[in-house]
């Protein structure tokens, strides 16, 4: 990370090392649409210390510890259908790397994506969410059994 003279780093400093960061545990992808594209798994770690994995997932697996689901999980409310929904789209906008989502000139719109590639995307990423991926350091997580259920819903 490039420090300035004053020796602090700039947010543009860390926003460049984290796309850096990024891009160089990427890998190609191929969709059930025929599309290539370039995509990270998430930090497991840093999705639940951001605060970005829904509450009632991270509750279901920190209290199952693997354990058979609970007799209400097919009980979802309309909230938590909702929190879902937007959980899969950061989860998916933040695995792609390349082509770049958004709504710039150069951009892919994420609403332009075929659902059956946000899907993909979506189950792709939870893998590595549920701990089928190893986490840093052999930090534990969650219990990939709650994560792993609630990312098949």
């Amino acid at each position: 990370m490039h420090e300035r003279n004053n020796h602090f780093a700039t947010a543009a400093d860390w926003r460049t090392a984290g796309r850096k960061a990024r891009a160089s545990h990427a890998e190609p992808l191929t969709l059930p649409s025929g599309a290539k594209i370039l995509a990270a798994r998430p930090e497991p770690l840093e999705w639940i210390m951001s605060g970005r994995v829904p509450q009632r997932l991270l509750a279901a697996a920190l209290e199952r510890g693997g354990s058979a689901p609970p007799a209400d999980a097919a009980e979802l409310s309309r909230e938590d259908v909702l929190e879902l929904a937007r959980f899969a789209a950061q989860l998916v906008k933040a695995s792609v790397v390349r082509p770049a989502l958004g709504d710039g000139p150069d951009e892919i719109p994420f609403d332009d994506i075929p659902v059956e590639d946000r899907t993909f995307i979506f189950q792709w990423a939870c893998r590595a969410l549920s701990g089928t991926q190893s986490t840093k350091e052999g930090l534990s997580s969650p219990s990939a059994d709650g994560l792993e259920r609630f990312c098949e819903k």
